[in-house]
């Protein structure tokens, strides 16, 4: 789904592999390091440089590694790599990048600061180094108080911090065991995966979210579950609505594909929060989000309904993925018709959809499209956006296409969110093949053969799933 909690990744880094994992850094330190050639392009501004590094925070870090080798400026370039690696999940080298940055002792300029604290909370949190997150946010807070807020991100900031120091309470997320099988999954009354999923020794029927920064839970079925609360709340943004209160509870243990967890920690809201108003009623118990599904490491969902975590093969270099992460916001990289876009990636949203900032981008997308009011449902409620509706676009990517009869482009934000990104990739692009599989090691995302066009998803408000938002990017 869209619009999560920053929760980014409470998942901490699969350890593993020390030889082969070294190796990848040294590569992947060593490409990101690479010298300028003196007869190659010209060195780009440093305008054009801190634009790219801001519009990498919304998703697009593909468009920033292709001109890597363009950047001059040393701290410019630095922030680049940094960036760079952090959506490779490469949390250590992310904060060796920035280090000189941001010690103590550092002259560095405020507009460079503002840059690179976001990149070391979304890799602090995502590494479930929610100490380090929680001073990335204080500092970067405080920035925005003493040199103003153009961007209009103090309350997404102070969200995030919030969440973060209470993570910080608590330990995190442990991958105990994996003997990798698989599960049954099943598509839901408004298209969402379904899976059951043991907490501390009871099932419990869940969606399947990557697009959730973190598990999310009601306040019933955390009581249910035995989740232990943690003292304090906080509120996370929402596909619709600003702000929705949480608490944060944990569970000692969860099963779920072969995998045995302990800590898991899950957003906690009110039931009501979860119920979304359509026809006949909605209402979501528990989701399973991007912490969980990253220990897994290599996901297959099949389109028999099975879920089954894989082997990760011989190692490869993940710059050459079509993945990356900001926050605990899985990207992908691909075309819709000619036009090469970075989309979030959300298997909790039915259907793939463009933001109001790709119709603010590329506004001649949009001529002469038909234009309708679509119903938004997530947590807090459903909110209203006006939309465009591109039919016959071609989507392309892991060199495989489909063409989706009808792709929404939101012309406006609701009144209650402003959305970041460009766009999500969901599950009608996903389901047009047999398979597809998330591969957290290579940065990967590999499509199966195409299947016949199926019919479409229910009618109704539009669910955001989790709908329970970014504290960084309310809409993501």
């Amino acid at each position: 789904m869209t619009a999560r909690p920053f929760p980014t990744s409470p998942a901490a880094p699969r350890s593993a592999r020390p030889a082969l994992l070294l190796a990848l850094l040294l590569a992947s330190a060593i490409a990101l390091q690479a010298p300028l050639h003196a007869d190659g392009p010209a060195p780009l501004p440093a305008a054009e440089v801190q634009t790219l590094l801001k519009e990498a925070a919304r998703g697009d870090v593909f468009a920033l590694e292709a001109v890597l080798p363009r950047i001059d400026q040393p701290r410019l370039a630095r922030l680049a790599r940094a960036r760079i690696a952090a959506a490779r999940l490469d949390h250590g080298e992310a904060l060796r990048q920035l280090e000189p940055l941001l010690a103590p002792a550092a002259d560095s300029d405020p507009t460079l600061l503002l840059l690179a604290w976001p990149i070391a909370a979304d890799a602090s949190f995502a590494a479930g180094d929610y100490a380090g997150a929680a001073r990335a946010t204080a500092a970067w807070g405080k920035l925005l108080a003493a040199h103003g807020d153009p961007d209009g991100r103090t309350q997404d900031v102070s969200q995030f911090h919030a969440v973060a120091t209470l993570l910080a309470r608590a330990q995190p997320q442990r991958l105990l065991g994996l003997a990798p099988e698989a599960v049954p999954t099943r598509r839901d009354k408004v298209g969402l995966t379904r899976a059951t999923v043991t907490v501390n020794g009871t099932g419990q029927d869940t969606v399947l979210d990557t697009g959730a920064n973190l598990s999310v839970v009601s306040a019933s079925t955390a009581q249910r579950l035995g989740l232990r609360m943690l003292d304090g709340g906080a509120s996370v943004g929402s596909g619709s609505r600003d702000a929705v209160p949480t608490r944060v509870g944990i569970a000692e243990r969860l099963e779920f594909a072969g995998a045995t967890l302990a800590d898991v920690a899950f957003l906690v809201l009110d039931d009501a929060q979860l119920e979304i108003p359509i026809p006949g009623g909605y209402r979501i118990d528990a989701i399973l989000g991007f912490p969980v599904l990253r220990a897994l490491g290599r996901i297959r969902f099949g389109a028999d309904g099975t879920l089954a975590p894989e082997a990760v093969g011989a190692a490869a270099d993940p710059a050459a993925g079509n993945l990356r992460v900001v926050g605990s916001d899985l990207y992908v990289s691909l075309t819709v018709d000619d036009l090469p876009l970075s989309l979030h990636l959300d298997t909790g949203a039915p259907q793939s959809s463009l933001s109001a900032r790709f119709a603010q981008r590329y506004p001649e997308r949009l001529e002469g499209l038909q234009r309708q009011t679509q119903q938004v449902g997530g947590a807090g409620g459903v909110t209203a956006r006006q939309a465009a509706l591109w039919t016959g676009a071609r989507v392309r990517l892991d060199g495989r296409e489909t063409v989706l009869p009808e792709l929404s482009v939101a012309v406006e934000d609701s009144a209650d969110v402003a959305t970041r990104n460009l766009g999500i990739l969901g599950g009608d692009v996903l389901d047009a093949f047999s398979a597809y599989t998330i591969d957290f090691a290579r940065m990967r995302l590999e499509l199966g053969e195409p299947l016949a066009p199926a019919t479409s998803a229910p009618g109704g408000a539009e669910p955001d799933a989790a709908g329970t938002g970014h504290p960084e990017n309310p809409a993501d």
